[in-house]
């Protein structure tokens, strides 16, 4: 994995930067809570949509909507995977660091919300 593709905090370097997700939030924990179970259903939707797409602008849409989610919540290493992907969608693309990414990711926020 390439190292965080965003701001440097004390926690940028796991997989989502909880001081980032913390100012987004305002500080209020049950809305970071909720965040972060909406990024971890909604990162596998949409992982699979673009895995299912049939054309670059149903691509380009699914890892835009992956790189704003994973910006927002300060999962740096998933916004950059989404950018490489989003930034050429008109040809397929291995998914497989966007996978990695996600996974690792949706493993972290997994340990926060339990």
């Amino acid at each position: 994995m390439p190292a965080a593709q965003g701001p440097v905090s004390a926690s940028s370097a796991n997989p989502v930067d909880l001081v980032h997700l913390s100012r987004q939030s305002l500080g209020d924990r049950s809305l970071e809570r909720e965040i972060l179970s909406l990024f971890k259903s909604q990162s596998v939707l949409y992982l699979d949509r673009l895995s299912n797409a049939k054309s670059s602008d149903e691509r380009k849409l699914a890892a835009h909507t992956i790189l704003g989610s994973a910006r927002g919540i300060g999962a740096w290493t998933v916004a950059h995977e989404a950018k490489t992907i989003e930034g050429n969608t008109a040809h397929l693309q291995d998914l497989t660091l966007l996978r990695a990414a996600v996974d690792e990711a949706n493993a972290y926020i997994a340990e926060i919300l339990a």
